[in-house]
């Protein structure tokens, strides 16, 4: 469910960056057109704030240097300093906040999995939120993207799987837009309040698009959360759509497509999701559908995992629930995450692999593997013989 991430006991104040390095991050943001590889490597490299003096006082590196150079050029550095200061003083007027990787309620697990998956995708440097908050781990909370052009078919889809995964205490994570991700975001709305939905967005979150959608981001903003790596103020362009799917597709565990073209933006955010190593499905349509090919081709990538209904995308997503089949044995694997399951498959029926080659096999990193590994000998379902696993 939505909310800050735990912080220890209550007595130990929650973790917060410093107005110093919120006002870098907030700076760097307005500097470059995120995602930008060159940024978050010298952040990593010397820190946001002194990223932030560099910047400022001219001494930009020479890797950083095309990154800036637009929105730097004949720009003195007190106007870089005010407009970082107005950025945050405009999200505060609207009730958000701008949070960073140093704040409790930041969502590492979602956002850590940039480098963690080696996906060649790159974290925010810091987002703009307005709302209750952010799902705190990618296993509470499911994607559901789309066409704008949808179908009825496609909408009541959306819509019915929305509403029963909010039901059952999961966040529906989409981007607000014509379509499939308004009849998600209603879908979960419909049914539970605070914490059922959260939208990213491709401008500033003060920004609200498209036009017609001002009730429902209102909504969504009062009852869910609204998110945007984009400062107050940008304006939504098509490379802003593509590059914010990237982290559509990372605050969930699961990333369900309901209605797509052959050529639509919508499959760049499964395509991102299977990049981060989470459960990507689709929901079948008409084969006489345009709008259903997209989730055809998926499909028959075998890549994908087929969802008919909410329970499916709950499966999936590790939930069971009192809507399971009656009368089916239950078996040791059925309580497995969607990671763990895809290790043991990668388990000889006989004889032993090693760590890299169950790596190899998943399509999962190493040091996960031998996460699942742990629990899989945990649960009697692995054993490990000098070096390599097998099936216990």
């Amino acid at each position: 469910m939505i909310g800050a991430a735990a912080t220890g006991s209550s007595s130990e104040p929650a973790a917060r960056a410093t107005p110093e390095t919120r006002i870098a991050r907030a700076g760097l943001l307005r500097m470059v057109e995120p995602p930008s590889a060159a940024m978050v490597q010298l952040v990593a490299e010397v820190g946001p704030e002194q990223a932030w003096d560099l910047i400022v006082s001219g001494h930009v590196p020479q890797s950083c240097r095309r990154a800036v150079a637009a929105r730097t050029q004949g720009v003195t550095a007190s106007q870089l300093r005010a407009a970082a200061g107005r950025d945050l003083d405009v999200v505060a007027e609207l009730g958000g906040e701008f949070i960073c990787p140093e704040d409790a309620q930041w969502p590492a697990a979602a956002f850590d999995s940039f480098q963690a998956s080696g996906s060649g995708l790159f974290p925010p440097l810091g987002v703009y939120l307005r709302g209750t908050g952010l799902p705190p781990q990618p296993s509470g909370a499911v994607t559901i993207v789309g066409s704008r052009a949808s179908t009825a078919y496609g909408r009541r889809c959306a819509s019915e799987i929305a509403a029963e995964l909010a039901a059952h205490g999961l966040t529906v994570v989409s981007g607000a837009a014509f379509g499939i991700d308004a009849a998600a975001h209603r879908g979960a709305l419909s049914v539970r309040g605070r914490g059922s939905t959260a939208a990213v967005l491709a401008c500033g979150i003060d920004i609200v698009y498209p036009v017609a959608h001002r009730e429902l981001v209102a909504e969504i903003a009062d009852r869910g959360a609204l998110l945007s790596e984009y400062p107050p103020g940008t304006t939504p362009a098509r490379h802003r759509f593509l590059a914010r799917n990237r982290l559509i597709a990372a605050l969930a565990s699961v990333t369900v497509v309901v209605e797509a073209g052959r050529r639509s933006g919508t499959v760049s955010t499964a395509n991102a999701a299977a990049a981060l190593n989470r459960v990507v499905m689709a929901v079948p349509g008409p084969v006489t559908s345009a709008m259903s090919v997209g989730c055809h081709d998926l499909l028959r990538s075998g890549q994908v995992v087929i969802a008919t209904n909410g329970q499916d995308v709950l499966e999936a997503a590790g939930v069971r629930t009192a809507l399971s089949p009656q009368g089916v044995p239950h078996r040791p694997t059925d309580d497995l995450s969607p990671v763990v399951g895809r290790v043991y498959e990668a388990l000889p029926g006989s004889g032993t692999r090693t760590v890299r080659e169950l790596a190899t096999e998943a399509g999962i990193p190493a040091v996960e593997v031998l996460a699942a590994l742990a629990e899989l000998d945990l649960v009697g379902l692995a054993r490990a013989d000098s070096g390599t696993w097998g099936r216990r």
